[in-house]
């Protein structure tokens, strides 16, 4: 090794963008990438098809503590749902019914609320970290963008972060994802498993509170009782209100009157 090469200063860590699968990644990376913006994406070791069961979740997030953080979280009920899809539809496993799925330790929506807290809890000791909600997302797309690229001190200007936003609304992107106009850039992440099944699509339909299409009355209730015993949303505002980029705090706050 050179002298040189020796004392050459590395190259800084990518930032990270960690989620739960199906919390919105694949939405935001496209417009990221739109923009030229590097970033890391991963899962944490919670990908569906790990099979990994709850109690493989690794509370301790140290090996972060140092790189440029946003954590990306949707409503867990929403994010269960679309998890079955993922799971049934893309990577062709075995569900069950919703009923199974939402209660598995695998999957389900106990899992999800544990890996959002576990990342909640460990705010005190990164360095840098920020929290992003999915339904902000749709409610600002311009404007978390901004928010994405001043934390990462990064610049673009609004003209074309409203570009961008307005070229990837939901609908638009399903066209491309149909068309396989974004299958060069991404090859069979954003391709549907089958043309014909609108429900086998990467981007499938991204509503807010559409959980409710799909789950029982007695379902949506064990999920509610998930949330209010772990505390969820309470526990969500009060990171979110210090940390979180473009926080919605009403919609929350009115969460946390009907749990």
């Amino acid at each position: 090794m050179s002298f040189l090469k020796f004392f050459q200063a590395k190259a800084p860590p990518l930032p990270l963008i960690v989620s739960f699968p199906k919390s919105g990644r694949t939405w935001l990376r496209v417009m990221l990438d739109d923009l030229g913006v590097e970033v890391q994406y991963i899962h944490d070791g919670t990908d569906h098809k790990l099979l990994r069961p709850k109690s493989s979740l690794k509370e301790n997030k140290s090996r972060y503590k140092k790189r440029r953080t946003i954590m990306l979280v949707r409503d867990p009920r929403d994010t269960v749902v679309s998890g079955y899809f993922q799971v049934q539809k893309r990577h062709m496993l075995p569900a069950g019914s919703f009923s199974d799925f939402i209660r598995s330790d695998n999957h389900g929506i106990e899992k999800i609320i544990r890996f959002n807290l576990q990342w909640f809890a460990a705010m005190p000791r990164m360095r840098e970290i920020r929290y992003l909600q999915y339904e902000d997302m749709h409610r600002d797309t311009a404007g978390v963008l901004r928010a994405i690229l001043g934390f990462l001190n990064q610049q673009a200007d609004d003209r074309t972060l409203v570009e961008v936003a307005n070229n990837r609304t939901f609908d638009k992107m399903k066209v491309s994802e149909s068309t396989g106009d974004l299958s060069d850039r991404y090859g069979k992440i954003l391709q549907p498993r089958d043309a014909n099944d609108p429900e086998s699509f990467k981007v499938r339909k991204g509503k807010i509170g559409g959980y409710g299409e799909y789950l029982s009355d007695d379902d949506v209730a064990y999920c509610d009782e998930q949330l209010a015993k772990f505390e969820y949303w309470e526990k969500l505002d009060k990171v979110f209100s210090t940390n979180g980029l473009c926080y919605s705090r009403v919609d929350n706050r009115a969460r946390i009157a009907l749990g």
